[in-house]
């Protein structure tokens, strides 16, 4: 069984400028030229975007914030007609963008949490499908958060963070924002994307290490595997990962590595 499956699109002289995807390989892009594609349909869009990220939010919508935000506001939701149904204030610096339990879960990195300018100086908002914020992680809690260097799903209505300055993992629950703080270890410090599969988290590219995978129990345990050379990464749950580039998208399955790559060493003992 390979722990990788790769989806090409046949975008031609065209390239992807971001893309979402779900672990059974369910796509929503935007392109070069301003076409979104999912695979049922193809629609063009009349805008066009600099550092735009897509995500799926139902099934009759879908969202794009531009990471740097200038004067105008930078979320904006369309339906698949390509028909612009609202904008918002998303804020600037935006590092990654979760939708979970029918919520906008935006990350900052350190220029926009700096600009002391809601939504961003809070470091993680959430948000309603208007754009109204709910909740802010620095505005809201004792615990500061300079840059979110990684963020998934957890279950059906929480989300993890990986955090700087001192790198706790956050647990951040969406039906009434309850936060839990847990240190990391150092095996995995700098960390750039995180999964989770079961009770457990999958880390990938730390400072010292830039393209192993790091299963952690939550506990004490870490185990080092794999080598996986690719920017960006995204956890997507289930133990994979995402990744693109200009004209395909990969998923990695990281606990399907790390059983090839056990069973191999085990066979060579």
């Amino acid at each position: 069984m390979t722990y990788s499956t790769t989806y090409s699109l046949p975008c031609g002289k065209h390239q992807i400028l971001n893309l979402d995807a779900d672990e059974e390989g369910n796509y929503i892009a935007l392109l070069s030229h301003g076409e979104v594609w999912t695979p049922t349909f193809q629609v063009q869009l009349p805008h066009q975007f600099r550092f735009p990220l897509i995500r799926a939010l139902d099934k009759t919508r879908f969202l794009i914030i531009e990471g740097r935000q200038r004067i105008e506001p930078n979320g904006h939701i369309f339906d698949y007609a390509g028909n612009k149904l609202l904008s918002f204030e998303a804020g600037d610096g935006v590092e990654d963008v979760l939708v979970q339990a029918r919520q906008i879960v935006v990350s900052y990195f350190d220029e926009g949490v700096a600009s002391d300018k809601k939504p961003s100086s809070d470091g993680l908002a959430v948000s309603d499908f208007t754009g109204q914020q709910r909740y802010g992680l620095n505005s809201s809690q004792s615990y500061f958060l300079l840059d979110c260097y990684a963020m998934c799903k957890l279950g059906r209505d929480s989300i993890l963070a990986y955090t700087y300055t001192k790198f706790p993992l956050l647990e951040l629950r969406l039906n009434d924002y309850r936060l839990l703080e847990q240190p990391t270890p150092a095996d995995f410090e700098g960390a750039h994307a995180l999964t989770t599969s079961h009770q457990n988290v999958v880390f990938y590219s730390s400072y010292q290490d830039k393209s192993s995978f790091f299963w952690w129990d939550r506990q004490k345990k870490v185990t080092r595997f794999g080598h996986f050379s690719a920017a960006p990464m995204r956890g997507i749950g289930s133990g994979k990962f995402l990744t693109y580039d200009a004209n395909s998208f990969t998923i990695i399955d990281a606990m399907e590595l790390m059983r090839q790559e056990l069973s191999s060493k085990h066979k060579h003992i």
